[in-house]
């Protein structure tokens, strides 16, 4: 397992560091950057304004100029939260807690090198991860059942509002009043409706019933 990875990741070198792959990369990144700096624009939605791009470039290329917009527009969304205090996307929200301080500071050129520092440590190790246990993830991925996936989002949804500023009990509070809102209706796959109180106005019925209005208009006619 492990010589075809290394094959495999030395073949994809020798391909991704020929000079005109190299370049695709460079101005995926630069575009992305460029992008990625506007609140709001996060790394989706730079990579389908900039899809259309792609199309007239050979595969290999378009795949490593969309790679690049996308670590491009990822540093490019902590610029604007480092500097302006203005997250593009969620996971910048993070780096604002530390990064705009240091700005204020007088200390964003600081700021801003170290998250270079930190998204190449990241990225890097991620992608090795990904190279050479993939197929040990697959098979842990595969044994994840319901109480697993449950755990794993009652974790993630507790370290989100013990992280938020001020006193973590309103965290865990508002956490489990989004919880509740977000109960309401009907689930986007089939499901039985849930907590309406009687109301029989939801989206998902009166589109159903503007179809079937608009079938039997047209049968009829």
């Amino acid at each position: 397992m492990i010589e075809t990875a290394l094959t495999d990741l030395w073949y994809g070198f020798g391909v991704a560091l020929q000079p005109h792959n190299l370049m695709w990369c460079f101005i995926g990144v630069l575009v992305g950057n460029m992008v990625g700096v506007l609140p709001g624009m996060g790394p989706l939605a730079t990579i389908s304004i900039l899809l259309p791009l792609t199309f007239g470039i050979k595969p290999v290329g378009a795949i490593l100029m969309l790679a690049g917009v996308m670590y491009g527009a990822q540093y490019g969304g902590a610029i604007c939260s480092i500097l302006l205090n203005l997250p593009c996307h969620p996971p910048h929200a993070v780096t604002c807690i530390d990064g705009f301080p240091m700005t204020k500071q007088g200390r964003g050129g600081i700021a801003l090198g170290l998250t270079v520092f930190a998204s190449f440590v990241g990225a890097s190790w991620g992608i090795t991860e990904m190279i050479f246990l993939s197929p040990l993830l697959v098979k842990a991925a595969l044994q994840f059942g319901p109480t697993e996936i449950c755990s794993l989002m009652l974790l993630g949804l507790l370290a989100g509002s013990t992280l938020a500023r001020g006193s973590p009990l309103k965290g865990v509070a508002m956490t489990v009043l989004g919880l509740l809102f977000a109960t309401v209706g009907q689930d986007s796959r089939p499901a039985p409706s849930v907590l309406r109180s009687g109301c029989r106005s939801s989206l998902t019925e009166s589109s159903w019933s503007r179809w079937r209005w608009d079938c039997s208009a047209s049968a009829s006619s």
